[in-house]
């Protein structure tokens, strides 16, 4: 993890030390520390090279966080504020000013560690991020084609779009993706978490395999069985991270289950495209699925695409049915192509390799809007979450 460089500012001698010392225990962060004093309002006054956090401790009357709300800069540097919980125009202030959190003035350590640490956290997925997108795919029921088109779509974003992917198989009990590229993996995901925070570029690929296409797979065991629960979260979002970092795409082929392998690459998703088909039994375990991704994983519904495989206009469920039970605005649709889908499946070729004018590989290559096109809304800060009443709300 990269080094997060913190200034901590007050115009408290005490303060400052006292806050300085406690991030001092921890090499991950290099502190520097502000007095300040004759009349600047500008807790950086001085200080030559911004800060990735500003850590400023604040007294009631003062005037820092106004300039800092005044002065716009919010996108420039994270600040997490310490000050008087009694004090409500200092966290209307600190809101302005684009706090990352409000901390008590006599916050205790675990409370100031751990607050430092999500903005630490938050960089890095931002770092990351900025390099590449993460996409899930997941059945909504089991047997809708998630695999299949999960590599088929991480296949289309290399031969069309030029992207550097890597496709990830997160089945680490039947993982089978190597199948549908006709390769044989020696190693995977487990070796990978077992080198997790030591993955450069060179090892990273090392544990993969290249498809022809350039397309790389980071396969899952297929001969020995490996529980969610064995797996180390920490070790499992270096390996995201990594994978991240090397890429302009991931695409994560997720078992239609929670847990913690499944929930931590849910919550990290850009995008998550969630397979069905046009059955009762399909859009009802679709909605379970969804409703369970929302409420239990907390996803936003804009980052969740329904993409229903093996489409039919014959079919007794169409569109508006499916949007209606699903409570979704838009569908992508994947045509059934059984003869070139089989075909694809047995001889381990994606099917644009078997033919590019097929309206199954139209259809494919059609899923690339929903990756091209995002609809991002941010999530509201962490202040405007806890106190609405400061918002009008």
């Amino acid at each position: 993890m990269q080094t997060l460089n913190v200034v901590v500012a007050s115009r408290s001698r005490a303060a400052v030390d006292s806050l300085a010392a406690c991030l001092a225990k921890h090499d991950e962060y290099k502190v520097k520390v502000r007095v300040i004093a004759n009349g600047h309002e500008d807790p950086l006054f001085g200080v030559r090279e911004l800060p990735d956090l500003l850590l400023l401790h604040y007294s009631t009357g003062s005037s820092e966080l106004n300039y800092l709300a005044e002065n716009g800069l919010r996108e420039k540097l994270a600040l997490i504020v310490c000050g008087p919980l009694d004090d409500p125009d200092a966290m209307r202030l600190a809101m302005r000013a684009g706090a990352r959190d409000y901390l008590p003035d006599n916050t205790s350590e675990s409370d100031l560690i751990a607050s430092v640490a999500r903005v630490h956290e938050d960089m890095q997925r931002a770092r990351t991020s900025a390099a590449a997108k993460l996409i899930v795919v997941v059945n909504g029921k089991g047997g809708s084609g998630a695999s299949f088109l999960a590599t088929n779509f991480a296949h289309s974003l290399v031969v069309d779009g030029g992207a550097r992917v890597t496709l990830i198989d997160l089945d680490l009990q039947f993982g089978g993706l190597f199948r549908y590229l006709d390769l044989k993996p020696k190693v995977g995901i487990l070796q990978a978490l077992e080198s997790a925070h030591e993955l450069d570029e060179v090892s990273a690929q090392a544990f993969t395999c290249e498809h022809s296409s350039g397309l790389r797979l980071l396969a899952a065991p297929s001969k020995f069985l490996t529980m969610a629960d064995s797996v180390s979260i920490d070790k499992l979002e270096a390996v995201m991270d990594s994978y991240l970092s090397l890429n302009d795409y991931v695409v994560a082929d997720s078992p239609a289950r929670l847990d913690a392998v499944t929930e931590l690459c849910f919550s990290r998703a850009d995008f998550i495209m969630l397979i069905t088909q046009q059955s009762l039994p399909h859009i009802q375990d679709s909605a379970r699925q969804i409703q369970l991704l929302t409420s239990e994983v907390g996803i936003s519904k804009q980052r969740i695409s329904v993409v229903v495989n093996r489409w039919s206009a014959n079919a007794e469920i169409q569109a508006d049915d499916i949007k209606k039970a699903l409570r979704v605005d838009e569908l992508f649709t994947v045509p059934n192509s059984y003869k070139i889908a089989t075909e694809s499946i047995n001889a381990g070729i994606p099917v644009a390799e078997i033919s590019r004018t097929a309206p199954l590989t139209k259809g494919i290559r059609k899923l690339q809007a929903i990756v091209d096109d995002p609809d991002n809304k941010p999530d509201p800060g962490f202040l405007q979450r806890l106190m609405p009443n400061f918002l009008g709300g």
